[in-house]
């Protein structure tokens, strides 16, 4: 089965039309028409059910689309990549696990574009994902680095880390909010407001303890869990309640709300930001970015 006729297959599965097929693909009408009855008679059953207006996928149509349209998008990102690849004698990829916090958006940007700057070669891929997950791919040497708090690493040895700067944990708040004049909060002030979490698997050690000593000194609160950063603020956003996140020193809140700092100590390593890295690491770029680090003022 030719792959050329698998791409027509999802475009014609997405538009419900093989008109729209061809005009997406700059094909003709009946060139879509075969692709898709070749397909068909390779299978031995029918993809879709034709009616005047659309096409609806059968039921094994829609199976087929449900799969194989994870296993192209696949097959084009390795194309991509092993192009990239192909065209890159002489570049360096540095792969960097996040969460998608507010205080990674300021400091990584910074730190690494100067980075860049110095090493043009150099090249950085990002993957926000859950914490569990990064940690588990850093041990796996599937990424270089993970940002994170200190009090992340896991407790077996063979994991360092190298601070970056100092963050602080705050209140997250439409600016609409009745707290907006506030300078800090403490947890009682948010007793009785709906409080947004990230759920465990998302969020770092220190960050589930600040979560659940609020819940516990905010016995009036709703408690709300978003499965990312994203979701949370757009929660907040939404107005359905106040969110916890970790700030760069200097760093806004995203557009449209307001951080406010707590005015209690989370912990006695919450207060930093940190590369994790594996002591056994194979990539000597890894080690050149760190000492590069050393002789820099990262809190600026």
């Amino acid at each position: 089965m030719r792959i050329e006729h698998l791409e027509i297959f999802i475009n014609a599965a997405q538009t419900q039309s093989f008109t729209k097929t061809a005009e997406n693909m700059n094909m003709s009408q009946p060139a879509v028409s075969l692709a898709i009855s070749s397909i068909e008679k390779q299978l031995g059953y029918r993809l879709f059910s034709r009616s005047r207006r659309k096409m609806i996928l059968t039921p094994a149509g829609k199976s087929l689309y449900n799969s194989m349209k994870a296993e192209l998008d696949g097959y084009r990102i390795a194309l991509s990549k092993a192009k990239r690849i192909a065209m890159a004698e002489g570049q360096t990829i540095l792969r960097i696990g996040l969460l998608g916090m507010p205080a990674e958006q300021v400091i990584i940007p910074r730190i690494l574009r100067e980075y860049k700057t110095l090493h043009p070669t150099m090249n950085f891929e990002y993957y926000v994902e859950k914490h569990a997950d990064l940690m588990n791919k850093l041990a796996a040497h599937e990424l270089d680095m993970v940002l994170t708090t200190p009090e992340a690493i896991p407790k077996a040895s063979g994991f360092s880390h190298t601070d970056l700067c100092q963050i602080e944990w705050c209140a997250v708040i439409p600016k609409s909010h009745a707290f907006a004049g506030k300078q800090s909060l403490k947890p009682s002030d948010l007793d009785g407001n709906d409080l947004i979490f990230l759920d465990s698997s998302w969020a770092p050690p220190v960050m589930s303890a600040l979560q659940e000593k609020l819940e516990q000194e905010c016995a009036s609160s709703r408690i709300f869990f978003a499965n990312n950063v994203v979701a949370q603020s757009m929660m907040v956003l939404t107005q359905q309640g106040i969110a916890v996140q970790p700030f760069a020193a200097g760093a806004t809140a995203a557009y449209g709300l307001q951080k406010i700092p707590f005015d209690f100590d989370v912990s006695a390593n919450a207060s930093t930001l940190s590369l994790i890295t594996t002591d056994d690491r194979e990539n000597p770029d890894v080690d050149a970015l760190l000492s590069w680090m050393k002789g820099q003022d990262l809190s600026k």
